[in-house]
């Protein structure tokens, strides 16, 4: 089967450490940490970094665990019963192009996206299969890289007083700094069980403000701990970065960016507003259930992505758990994928309404794939080598479809394309020198891009 273009075209267990130290200025209860803003805006400036002649930035929705492209977007109705599963491919609003029909609003949204289904690389584990796809290296455990948006907002920095890479409503697997430090973390919001994400929080701003009055005074003695330690030069770096914070937090543009409440319930709705949270069980002592999780937070997540990217934000993260279904796959993904579909579908339309999808890549990726095979316990497994990333604008080809796995969803039959590939893309289109080097503080060079791999051309517009 060739590939053609349609008509109409987490976090991992590690010892204490330094990174672990600073992390302790994070501002307030909601875990937004700021100096990987202001140490980038300090790098760009120093750097002379010039603005991207095309504006473009990106929400990348990211599912933690690993999603079964062979039950969303790659379906395989002639496979054996061993392999195809419970749901039915359905037609898209793009003749040719099925995906399956847990996700019906979204097949209406075909034509601004196109699916890569030959993605491929060896890693079955969450560890070095979430690295991968997140930094376009397979380096894992020797050499952690930067997520992508660490660094697009390490090579870009900051649009005005907004940082330029946030990541929310929870921490992943790995979507981290890497070697570039700390003081590159993104600015994280989490949530617990709140529909509003930060905003109600931000909006008490003073009281925050006052926590992090609390906060920075214990930030001084790690500093003063680091300096005993003679390992005082990020810790004072970063120390700077975080005092600078409180005037960024006080931003009244900055708490409206991440006001939720100042968008229609019409609004709100479309992206699909959470049921009542008062029956919610949660689990492994005070965390809240996948599915309670996604059907809570995950479409006012991209709501917030949304705003956020019309603020200026460069990079917006949002994070979807739940989708390592070892057992009952396909029950645990009728919870799953509706609020995934309800949420895509608004997104793509509003970003399209509002003349930002040509200047706005979304990806959908995750760890890995799920095994072809169904196991004993009506799961599917951990599975590398083939799965599908989902892209829709910032000059993505719409009604696309790229490359093609086999007749049983196992592996690629037509053009595989790497992780590095993609990352190589991505860069280009936020208009990263794909051929840059990066430096870690201690000054060794790294490169952008793994190998030499080029960007996926092919599905550009």
């Amino acid at each position: 089967m060739k590939s053609h273009l349609a008509p109409g075209c987490p976090g991992y267990h590690r010892q204490a450490d330094r990174r672990e130290f600073l992390q302790v200025g994070a501002l307030g209860p909601l875990g937004l940490t700021m100096s990987g803003l202001l140490q980038a805006r300090a790098t760009a400036a120093a750097q002379g970094v010039a603005a991207p002649k095309r504006e473009v930035s990106c929400i990348m929705i990211w599912l933690r665990g690993g999603p079964s492209s062979i039950d969303m977007w790659d379906l395989k109705p002639g496979a054996p019963d061993t392999h195809r599963g419970e749901f039915k491919p359905i037609s898209t609003n793009v003749p040719g192009i099925q995906i399956s029909d847990q996700l019906p609003l979204t097949a209406q949204q075909a034509d601004k996206f196109c699916l890569v289904r030959s993605v491929t690389h060896p890693r079955n584990d969450h560890e070095g299969g979430s690295h991968y796809m997140a930094t376009g290296w397979n380096t894992f455990p020797v050499e952690k890289y930067p997520s992508y948006g660490c660094v697009t907002a390490h090579q870009l920095g900051p649009r005005g007083a907004l940082p330029a890479h946030v990541h929310l409503p929870e921490g992943a697997l790995y979507t981290g700094p890497g070697y570039l430090g700390s003081a590159h973390e993104p600015f994280t919001i989490t949530t617990d069980r709140n529909p509003d994400l930060p905003s109600r929080d931000l909006q008490e701003h003073a009281v925050l403000l006052a926590r992090m009055e609390r906060r920075r005074t214990l930030r001084q003695s790690v500093d003063d701990l680091f300096r005993q330690a003679d390992v005082a030069n990020e810790a004072r770096s970063v120390g700077k970065f975080y005092r600078d914070a409180y005037s960024i937090l006080a931003s009244p543009a900055t708490r409206a960016a991440f006001d939720l409440t100042k968008e229609s319930p019409a609004v709100r709705a479309r992206y699909g507003m959470p049921k009542p949270l008062d029956n919610i069980v949660l689990q492994n002592g005070n965390d809240i259930s996948p599915n309670d999780f996604n059907r809570t937070i995950i479409g006012q997540g991209m709501l917030l992505a949304r705003r956020l990217i019309e603020s200026g934000v460069r990079f917006v993260t949002v994070v979807g758990r739940g989708w390592d279904t070892h057992d009952n796959n396909f029950n645990r993904l009728r919870d799953l994928l509706p609020p995934l579909d309800r949420g895509l579908a608004a997104l793509l339309a509003d970003l399209k309404e509002r003349g930002l999808l040509d200047t706005t890549l979304v990806m959908v990726t995750g760890d890995f794939n799920r095994t072809p095979r169904i196991n004993p316990a009506a799961g599917r497994d951990h599975w590398g080598h083939v799965q599908t990333v989902w892209l829709a604008g910032g000059g993505i080809r719409g009604g696309a479809v790229f490359g093609a796995s086999d007749a049983k969803g196992e592996f690629p039959s037509d053009q595989p394309v790497r992780p590095e590939q993609i990352a190589a893309l991505l860069f280009r289109q936020l208009g990263i020198n794909t051929s840059s080097v990066l430096a870690s503080p201690d000054g060794r060079p790294h490169a952008l891009v793994q190998g030499e791999a080029q960007p996926l051309t092919q599905i550009l517009g």
